[in-house]
């Protein structure tokens, strides 16, 4: 049998080729950034592990950067973020004819370019930041800094801080940051950013079914494979709209269905790849996401758990925890918000990551040992 590439990508940090578009919000983020006052200019992309915040990101910055009069700074939070700010700002002013190269070389700002550079960015940041985006922006130039897996950090906030101010001054700078639920949070509540509070948050709820049912059919469909709906169905019902699960278990589906004399997909083609499928989920996202959890979150989990429905009552995790009501609302906000779980009716609430309460229930009898 001739082997077709895989088109499915369950990479973390790779722009996967097959692009699940969440209600044409990459075009939304494109339009609202290239209008004047639009509350989008400081976003904070809010998700999951695994909920397609880089891959939302790497699409509007790549769609961008084919507009001649943007351009994008991908930064990493390290200790040299400042740096690598004025040296790829630097980059665009000499490959634009703002500066010469000669001219950054002999001076800088007035101080002569060694080894102490690096620290005379950071000392002069603000003045060095705003005199590169006066520049840019009498010539009508935009700029638009990236940031991935955003956590709180000294260098984030003199960053943000002195952002605000460059959007005080008016100059052509926006700033999208992704990151975790928790992290968000907590940069958002920090003394020195409160300003962020009023930042545009993009929270990547699951993807909707159709989306997947009809991306898993034409996939399929295209490379020649017998798959019904029914099948189709119950393998988009396995990733519970999870932007990684979707990912991966195509991947796994593909490659199984590559070594099948048949060119068809069926129930058993999809039982036959879960157990990879979800040893794959555990280790590369559920393991880090329960490790973070503080131990009273972890109780509450293991109370719906132990509740052993797929709906579980706020009162009922209450009773198995022995907490009274107040006590569980705090916790139950706390897992919503950190997109653990879900409301699912009235009083009732549900995991909201595939096979989560799996992975749950089999760390439960690990610690039992």
């Amino acid at each position: 049998m001739k082997y077709m590439e895989n088109p499915f990508n369950p990479s973390f940090g790779k722009m996967p080729s097959i692009f699940l578009n969440r209600g044409s919000l990459t075009q939304r983020i494109i339009t609202e950034l290239n209008r004047d006052n639009t509350p989008f200019q400081t976003s904070l992309i809010y998700g999951q592990r695994g909920s397609g915040k880089t891959t939302l990101m790497t699409e509007v910055s790549d769609q961008l950067s084919q507009d001649d009069k943007w351009i994008i700074i991908n930064l990493v939070l390290d200790e040299d973020l400042l740096t690598s700010l004025i040296n790829q700002l630097n980059n665009s002013l000499i490959s634009l004819h703002l500066i010469k190269d000669i001219d950054l070389k002999l001076s800088f700002m007035g101080i002569g370019v060694e080894a102490s550079v690096n620290k005379q960015i950071i000392d002069n940041f603000q003045v060095v930041f705003q005199n590169i985006l006066e520049k840019l922006t009498k010539k009508g130039y935009k700029v638009l800094l990236c940031i991935d897996e955003v956590h709180l950090d000294p260098l984030l906030e003199k960053l943000a801080s002195i952002y605000q101010i460059m959007i005080r001054e008016n100059l052509n700078v926006s700033l999208l940051m992704a990151g975790l639920p928790e992290n968000v949070s907590e940069i958002q509540n920090a003394n020195v950013l409160t300003f962020l509070l009023r930042a545009n948050r993009i929270v990547l709820n699951p993807l909707d079914v159709e989306s997947i049912k009809n991306s898993y059919f034409h996939i399929f469909k295209k490379a020649g494979y017998q798959i019904d709906l029914e099948t189709i169905l119950y393998m988009t019902k396995q990733t519970l709209g999870f932007a990684y699960a979707f990912q991966l278990l195509g991947y796994h589906v593909w490659n199984e269905a590559q070594n099948q004399a048949k060119k068809e997909i069926t129930k058993d083609t999809i039982n036959n790849v879960l157990d990879t499928y979800l040893s794959d989920l555990n280790r590369n996202v559920y393991f880090k996401v329960y490790s973070e959890m503080s131990q009273k979150e972890k109780e509450f989990v293991q109370a719906m758990v132990k509740a052993k429905t797929k709906k579980v009552k706020s009162k009922t995790i209450g009773q198995i925890m022995n907490k009274n009501a107040n006590y569980i609302a705090v916790y139950r906000r706390k897992l919503i918000d950190d997109q653990i779980i879900k409301p699912n009716g009235y009083g009732y609430v549900s995991f909201l990551l595939p096979y989560f309460d799996k992975y749950v229930e089999q760390e439960m009898i690990l610690e039992d040992f």
